[in-house]
């Protein structure tokens, strides 16, 4: 008997794709909000910046902590009657 299980391992791109599809729409929202002033315009601007480098800094770490995982596994795969249980 198989049990099918959904692999749940890209969450982390649905919660990333959803920051870049809902942040915007927050912001301009709440802009929206805002009295009309030159200062709003400068407030979407800050804003998109500010959930670009979210992204950005996210994937870095994502990257890197997958990269350190891997060499992880390599460097205990290599030794020889090394667990990798915990």
């Amino acid at each position: 008997m198989t049990a099918f299980i959904k692999y749940q391992g890209d969450l982390f791109h649905r919660a990333i794709a959803a920051v870049a599809m809902i942040g915007p729409i927050l912001l301009v929202i709440a802009a929206g909000k805002l009295p009309e002033s030159p200062e709003t315009g400068e407030f979407v601007v800050y804003g998109h910046g500010v959930i670009l480098a979210v992204i950005a800094t996210a994937m870095a770490l994502r990257f890197t902590y997958a990269r350190g995982f891997i060499k992880a596994w390599k460097i205990a795969a290599s030794e020889p009657k090394y667990s990798v249980t915990a």
